[in-house]
């Protein structure tokens, strides 16, 4: 996850270059920072990541990036909602749900220690993620903006499996559950329209029990999200004037 994380925040630092560009365009009377309530919602495509080894075995040489690799699975589309308290120009507390849809996942040669045997390991998989979060915002005009998103993912996940023995003719089957709290974190940018609507992009990524996937390493449930937002009260703020009013005769 931190490699992806990582990865995201290399995207928002070019996106950031991209829309100090487009903010220079805009005019130079800008519109007050607006605060207030919101909700939206939206689609998302989802996966799973699992780290697995290094993919370089000499300290000295690897490169930087190299220390952490990662497997996907096959992913699902589903559905997002979230509601949100802007508090200040620059931050904003929001909750939100995620459904990830069914996503697959397959490992071969994995030791189940209850079949005390190695199996190829067939998993479909989803999840909800109800996420708690802190948004970090950076406004470049009164309509283009980007965000940082940090805070906690509480997920429940269930995991139907065939387990093929790698080197036998036996197969089980079996329905896993679990849940639990992981690390929520994310990257995205939004615009705004008709003063009161929001659109905005965002990758996210949240960290979960890899015994949910029969998985060996450390796991989490990646996202792409495309949601709409209203902004209550947005379409009332007004452009304050830039100098006295004239006197009339």
């Amino acid at each position: 996850m931190k490699a992806r994380l990582a990865m995201a925040g290399r995207f928002a630092a070019c996106l950031a270059s991209t829309l100090l560009f487009a903010a220079g365009a805009q005019a130079q009377g800008t519109q007050a920072g607006w605060r207030g309530l919101y909700i939206g919602g939206g689609g998302s495509y989802s996966n799973v990541s699992v780290e697995v080894d290094s993919r370089c075995y000499d300290y000295y040489d690897c490169w930087w990036g190299d220390y952490y690799g990662y497997d996907d699975g096959d992913g699902d589309y589903g559905y997002s909602i979230h509601v949100g308290l802007r508090v200040h120009e620059y931050v904003a507390l929001e909750a939100s749900y995620l459904d990830t849809g069914t996503i697959g996942w397959q490992e071969d040669l994995v030791y189940f220690s209850e079949f005390d045997d190695y199996y190829n390991n067939r998993v479909d998989f989803s999840a909800q993620v109800t996420g708690v979060s802190v948004l970090g915002i950076l406004p470049f005009s009164e309509r283009f903006e980007l965000y940082l998103r940090l805070g906690a993912g509480f997920w429940d996940g269930e995991s139907e499996q065939r387990l093929d023995q790698s080197f036998g003719p036996d197969v089980q089957t079996r329905r896993v559950t679990d849940s639990g709290t992981g690390l929520l974190g994310g990257v995205g940018f939004g615009v705004t329209f008709a003063d009161a609507l929001h659109v905005r992009f965002e990758v996210q990524s949240t960290t979960i029990d890899e015994k949910v996937l029969n998985a060996r390493d450390d796991s989490s449930v990646d996202a792409m999200l495309l949601e709409v937002q209203y902004r209550f009260g947005a379409g009332k703020a007004s452009i304050q004037p830039s100098g006295p009013p004239t006197a009339t005769p």
